[in-house]
């Protein structure tokens, strides 16, 4: 008789949950009915979603792709445990973000109706992430949205507009505030993530908005001079506590290599041809917060860095 730890992933137990022998099971045996049934799919549907890409091996490739055939197949019935699923494996597994853009990629290459209720919802958390000002999951949202240029499930001048907002405080000339370094430090960050996409669809705009903030951190350098660490210790580099010139400083680096960076690993390069003929959405603009309290803005922290690293581990960092 068939166990339930016997089954492939992705078998279904028969209509009605009845697996017993002829007659159907013995008599006075409680069998799980079509509500167990819903919650035992759903949660097979929820680890598989927890667990893809956990290890960088020579199956990832198989195994996105199978598991984006079962969520487009799934998602109609149970689309409430897919897209909570998805939404925390992004904000709680950032380590895994390029994966998950890419499993998004190709759900939308599949469906493009799908792909649109993932991009709204992403867009959607984004929004209230900003509301409220949680910046280490604004941070994580806007990698994802980066990545997704790379899948084509949105276009490079839609990630613009959405680096645009954060920039817009600069457009009437350069103020230095506590929001306004965050802003900074969230386009430097997405950068890293996006130079490679944008270098290759609109890199006049990418030089642009880096020309942009690089004039906002020498302002900010200019008025914090003599209040960093690194004026106590005379053979450290001026820009060596400053942690946006620093920064800014290591988005130059790459760009200079073509922005390309061995640190983050992409599993959608592995699906060019999928994403070729995807549908690109468009998303609605983002509103800055206007409720936020100067101190509810993150700072990134000075800091002082006796010994070079190597970069791609101040990619990590970033």
């Amino acid at each position: 008789r068939d166990k339930p730890h016997q089954r492939k992933p992705y078998d279904r137990p028969a209509r009605g949950g009845h697996r017993g022998g002829r007659g159907g099971a013995h008599a006075g045996m409680i069998h799980a009915g079509p509500v167990d049934e819903a919650q035992e799919i759903e949660s097979r549907l929820s680890s598989l979603i927890v667990k893809v890409g956990d290890k960088n091996t020579p199956t990832l490739q198989n195994n996105l792709e199978a598991l984006s055939v079962v969520l487009e197949k799934d998602s109609v019935k149970h689309e409430l445990t897919v897209m909570r699923t998805f939404r925390q494996c992004v904000l709680e597994l950032p380590w895994k973000v390029t994966v998950y853009s890419t499993l998004a990629g190709l759900l939308n290459a599949k469906n493009s109706e799908t792909g649109e209720k993932v991009v709204t919802l992403m867009h959607a958390v984004l929004g209230a992430s900003l509301n409220r000002g949680d910046w280490g999951s604004v941070k994580v949202l806007m990698r994802f949205f980066a990545l997704l240029v790379s899948t084509n499930t949105i276009a490079a001048s839609t990630l613009v507009a959405m680096l645009d907002t954060f920039l817009a405080p600069l457009a009437d000339g350069v103020k230095v505030s506590a929001s306004n370094n965050c802003y900074v430090f969230i386009v430097l960050s997405t950068l890293l993530w996006a130079g490679r996409s944008l270098n290759e669809h609109v890199p006049a705009e990418l030089e642009q908005r880096l020309e942009l903030v690089s004039k906002y951190v020498q302002a900010q350098m200019e008025i914090n001079q003599g209040n960093s660490l690194s004026t106590v210790f005379h053979d450290v580099p001026p820009k060596g506590s400053n942690a946006l010139a620093h920064l800014l400083d290591v988005v130059r680096a790459v760009a200079a290599n073509s922005w390309k960076i061995d640190a983050i690993y992409a599993p959608y390069e592995m699906f060019t041809s999928e994403f070729a003929q995807a549908k690109q959405h468009a998303l609605p603009a983002l509103e800055l917060p206007t409720q936020l309290a100067a101190t509810a803005f993150y700072t990134p922290s000075e800091f002082l860095q006796l010994v070079p690293s190597p970069s791609d581990q101040i990619v990590r960092k970033y």
